[in-house]
């Protein structure tokens, strides 16, 4: 088991205040590593970090705009500051929405969930690739995908194409980054209890449907995020780079 011990590293993990990120977050604190969350929401910030506290080491709250190339320079460099090196990012930091396309879909909303979802990631991950490639240790950079990205959702086709492109950058920057020891890889959910999928949860037709098609038989937690996020983060996966890994109770497959 030693191989999943993250004792020393340091992790950071976008949006990671709630939800899947913060199930990620503390599932890599048990695991031994120093947590870095970014995040717009301060007053959630100083709840997490206090969760994360509970089950781990030493945590730290970041005021982070993902879509903001200013914010993202200045999230890492007080991470650097802080914890003096970072091993792992978790680029999870999304929206979602929904909109009738063509009539009630303007381009406002188009950029509001693809700056988010898609250049957010970018900004997170060329800003922790550049702090890995110059400390010259490796380390893993995971993005958060979706299996909406195969399946389409058609009342978000901005969703969808923001996370089918997550799982095309993921495969271009671990081809691109993997000479210099740094894995990349998609950690990809299916329906999980988030208020991002309140909407769908709370229809009793759209549950229904979801819930008829997983084979599990139920809605993912952020708990089904913690193991996964330790493997990915840890040398247990030191071979596995431009992989998508989903975690979503078997509806993609069914």
């Amino acid at each position: 088991m030693e191989a999943f011990d993250l004792s020393g590293q340091v992790s950071v993990v976008t949006g990671g205040n709630r939800g899947i990120g913060l199930g990620i977050a503390r599932g890599l604190a048990r695991a031994g590593a120093q947590v870095a969350i970014w995040s717009r929401a301060a007053n959630r910030n100083q709840a997490a970090v206090a969760e994360i506290e509970d089950v781990g080491g030493p945590a730290l709250a970041v005021s982070c705009d993902v879509t903001d190339e200013a914010s993202v320079t200045d999230a890492m460099e007080e991470t650097l500051a802080a914890f003096g090196h970072v091993d792992s990012l978790f680029a999870n930091a999304g929206t979602s929405g929904v909109a009738k396309f063509p009539s009630d879909f303007d381009l406002d909303e188009w950029h509001r969930v693809v700056d988010v979802n898609l250049t957010g990631v970018f900004l997170t991950t060329r800003a922790a690739a550049d702090h890995l490639i110059e400390r010259g240790q490796g380390g893993s950079i995971v993005l958060t995908g979706s299996v909406v990205a195969r399946m389409s959702l058609g009342l978000a086709p901005h969703y969808t194409a923001s996370k089918g492109a997550v799982l095309s950058l993921g495969r271009a920057l671990a081809n691109r980054l993997g000479r210099h020891g740094i894995r990349v890889n998609v950690l990809s959910p299916g329906w999980v209890e988030t208020e991002m999928a309140e909407g769908v949860i709370s229809d009793e037709r759209s549950a229904g449907f979801f819930m008829a098609r997983t084979p599990l038989r139920r809605w993912g937690t952020a708990e089904d995020f913690e193991g996964p996020a330790v493997f990915l983060a840890s040398s247990a996966s030191q071979f596995m780079t431009g992989a998508e890994l989903v975690v979503d109770g078997g509806i993609s497959s069914a």
